[in-house]
């Protein structure tokens, strides 16, 4: 049987309705015109009202990582040295575009499945004075670990160290604030917590950040924000470039979706995704890769049985039953597996995704009887 669509339990595109999806297939309008430069401005004010920026928010034609590139690219002089936290592949990826950039880096290594403690940045800190930096991601989806932001950037506000945070798949799913929390740089993306299609960046910076980012020498043109900011304030506010003007028309019909649902029942919801999902894996006897106090309401980061491969999971599930999931990356690719509970989704996509693991694992001879997982996170959405 041929499926018609395949339900999205990934990381991130995640899974997306079909009126967002179709609001992007509206006719082209100029960028440079009163047309078009509502729909900017409105993204731009509902994305500061959810990131919790009251100032500076940059919209970029780019995927998340794009938007890190920006972050680092406008806030950082060549030779300074950043302390980057890596609680998994995204911790990493901010070491790489740190060097890119011919900054010197010190690496933070966390534990795997754990979340940074204020007490190992400040250790780093004093080992290295010169640090001017820290990059953290808040939701690493390598590991479905969450960092506490907030403290951290309640124990660095009277630093002289810039806070740069990788909020690409937190954003719009958790609970965050980038203003009370103290965060220099936030960066965030379109196609995870906001619900729309990839292909728009952002990034939030704090005023002393911004004091700071018209001070230094980007090493780079396109995201060069100096160039956005003198567009934004233009009588028509513009982008300074062609921006993905399609995927802004469904970026704003996702947000306007979110702000009418209201945000907080939005995270609230996926946290009920999140538990009912979990309480079918414990009934199952499966272990979760994250530890319990940094457990992310994104997704849920879980060991195979041994014995099983979880390429051969993820493969049939979505070849028989239109249903796919992810697998760990890099080292833990052959031994996790990882499923979403944010996007377009309710119970009853979190019991379907269980019910089919579940036959997977009878198949392959992990389990006895089917039946017990789906059982567990019924249980619990009757009851929560």
């Amino acid at each position: 049987m041929e499926l018609i669509e395949t339900l999205l339990m990934t990381p991130g595109p995640v899974h997306l309705d079909s009126e967002t999806m179709l609001a992007g297939a509206a006719t082209l309008l100029h960028h440079r015109t009163s047309d078009f430069s509502p729909i900017y401005s409105e993204c731009l004010e509902l994305l500061k009202k959810f990131i919790g920026v009251k100032n500076n928010l940059f919209l970029t034609t780019s995927s998340g990582t794009g938007a890190m590139e920006t972050a680092i690219a406008n806030l950082f002089n060549e030779g300074e040295t950043i302390l980057n936290v890596q609680t998994g592949v995204f911790g990493v990826r901010f070491t790489k575009i740190c060097q890119a950039f011919n900054l010197k880096t010190v690496e933070l290594k966390c534990e795997d499945g754990k979340a940074v403690r204020v007490e190992q940045i400040a250790e780093a800190l004093k080992q290295h004075p010169e640090i001017t930096g820290v990059t953290i991601t808040f939701n690493e989806t390598s590991t479905g670990v969450c960092n506490d932001i907030e403290a951290v950037g309640n124990y660095l506000k009277d630093k002289n160290v810039y806070l740069v945070v990788d909020g690409v798949s937190g954003l719009g799913a958790l609970p965050y604030n980038h203003d009370k929390w103290n965060v220099d740089a936030t960066v965030t993306a379109s196609q995870k917590g906001f619900l729309a299609p990839p292909g728009v960046g952002m990034v939030a910076l704090s005023d002393r950040a911004w004091e700071k980012a018209q001070k230094v020498k980007v090493h780079g043109f396109y995201f060069d924000l100096k160039e956005y900011k003198r567009n934004q304030d233009l009588a028509v506010p513009a982008y300074p470039w062609t921006p993905a003007i399609n995927v802004m028309y469904s970026l704003l019909v996702a947000l306007r979706k979110i702000d009418k649902i209201g945000l907080d029942n939005c995270i609230n919801h996926y946290h009920r995704l999140a538990e009912g999902f979990r309480a079918g894996l414990k009934a199952l006897g499966i272990k979760v890769f994250t530890e319990e106090k940094a457990l992310s309401n994104v997704l849920t980061v879980f060991y195979v049985p041994e014995g099983i491969n979880p390429k051969e999971i993820i493969k049939e599930m979505v070849e028989r039953y239109g249903i796919r999931i992810a697998g760990g990356q890099e080292q833990f690719s052959n031994t996790l597996l990882r499923v979403t509970t944010i996007g377009n989704i309710a119970e009853r996509d979190i019991i379907s995704t269980l019910g089919i693991f579940e036959m997977m694992l009878k198949e392959k001879g992990a389990l006895k009887e089917v039946g017990e997982g789906v059982k567990a996170a019924m249980n619990y959405f009757l009851n929560n």
